[in-house]
């Protein structure tokens, strides 16, 4: 982007000045990610609050709150960041420029908070799923979720209280923490170590001992597999050897993609904000691109820990076709001597296979309640041949279920 900007005088550095065209640019990717981190977020969140039981799961709850950490910030952060771009300036007053730096750090951290515990909520049930029900119960689930939220407000006070500051900054085109303040100094540090540097290094290890526990299954699989290949058990060996793989991959490629977005979404941002304490320069055009990969966190968050499940990813599928095909009040006859027929008649006749309301709702019949959003349940295949449609059943092994979030495509 250099060439589109002109300079002059701005906290001691210089205000650049974009061309239309690279406003018009930045603006618009900035609308597109408040939009699609919205409807991503809520459509994720009411999956998850549809049954409320599902709720006394600890992947679920931690999910849902990171869930609603992403979407409040889309909500309260994203629009007004937006404007920025458009007017290059900010135009809410002092006042509102504190709650929206104060809003940034508290959802940020919160949300990283949330990914590191999900991470050890993984690791014991897939480590130590006998002692699971016990590490992760609804007590110390709560615990660990109030804990976060009341560091995340411990560390987005501060500046307020004048250990750092919060300010606008015209290269992050919003108001944070004016981090190459000398009162800002130590407090970028602090953030860096609670935000980025512990959960990383958690989840590093969290994630290596899955691995493990993946590659030790699958060996197993396969010597389980040897004696029934031998006995003719084609249906058997066929499950057996897809878990053997699926352990190892799958684990492997969540992995890659969980550490991936971290890193890729905060490492840059972290690592700029750190030169800046140290008054070393930093490019207005990667400060700007650094921030706008961080608040796309918001938008990969719901997508990897949300779509990437089959169970929220089916019933979202029926509630958005639940919704086009039965939002219309009327249906205009095809003739004269045609009926109206009601829509909501339509959809309670529709089968379950064409994502009606009704089997949004028996997805989450009571049959299912102890079924965690973060399980495989047993899955119907339909087989399209000239003869009757004929169903069968797969099974779930217990590795499939605790090896999320990325195992449910």
């Amino acid at each position: 982007m250099s060439g589109a900007f002109n300079a002059s005088s701005y906290e001691g550095g210089a205000v650049m000045y974009l061309s239309e065209t690279a406003v018009g640019i930045q603006s618009t990717a900035i609308l597109l990610l408040a939009v699609a981190s919205l409807i991503c977020n809520a459509l994720v969140g009411f999956v998850l609050t549809k049954k409320p039981d599902l709720l006394s799961h600890s992947s679920s709850k931690l999910l849902l709150n990171l869930n609603a950490s992403s979407f409040v910030l889309s909500l309260t952060v994203l629009p007004f960041v937006f404007a920025s771009s458009l007017k290059q300036r900010w135009i809410f007053g002092d006042a509102w420029c504190q709650a929206s730096g104060f809003l940034t750090v508290l959802l940020s951290a919160t949300s990283l908070g949330m990914v590191m515990f999900l991470s050890i909520d993984r690791y014991h049930c897939i480590v130590n799923p006998l002692t699971y029900a016990i590490r992760m119960s609804p007590t110390r689930t709560n615990f660990y979720i109030t804990c976060t939220w009341l560091a995340s407000l411990f560390l987005a006070l501060l500046p307020l209280v004048g250990w750092g500051k919060y300010g606008y900054q015209q290269a992050k085109i919003s108001c944070t923490v004016v981090w190459s303040d000398s009162l800002s100094e130590g407090y970028t540090k602090l953030y860096s170590l609670v935000t980025l540097v512990v959960p990383l290094l958690v989840m590093v290890s969290m994630y290596y001992y899955i691995l493990k526990a993946a590659r030790r299954h699958a060996r197993v699989g396969q010597i389980a597999v040897l004696p029934a290949s031998i006995a003719g058990a084609r249906n058997r060996n066929s499950i057996a050897s897809n878990t053997s793989a699926f352990s190892g991959s799958k684990a492997l490629r969540t992995t890659f993609l969980v550490l991936g977005t971290v890193i890729f979404c905060w490492g840059p941002y972290v690592i700029s904000i750190l030169l800046e304490s140290e008054k070393i320069h930093v490019r207005y055009e990667l400060q700007n691109t650094f921030v706008m990969v961080s608040y796309s966190s918001a938008l990969l968050y719901p997508v990897i820990y949300g779509f990437h499940i089959r169970a929220i990813r089916r019933n979202i599928k029926r509630l958005v076709a639940s919704i086009l095909l039965c939002g219309n009040n009327t249906v205009r006859p095809a003739s004269n001597t045609g009926f109206f027929i009601s829509p909501q008649a339509l959809c309670r006749n529709r089968s379950a296979s064409e994502g009606s309301v009704n089997s949004f709702d028996m997805a989450w019949s009571p049959r299912r309640e102890s079924e965690s959003l973060w399980s495989l349940p047993v899955i119907r295949e339909e087989t399209t041949e000239t003869a009757p449609v004929r169903t069968r059943s797969t099974e779930v092994t217990d590795l499939e279920i605790c090896n999320i979030p990325g195992s449910c495509d």
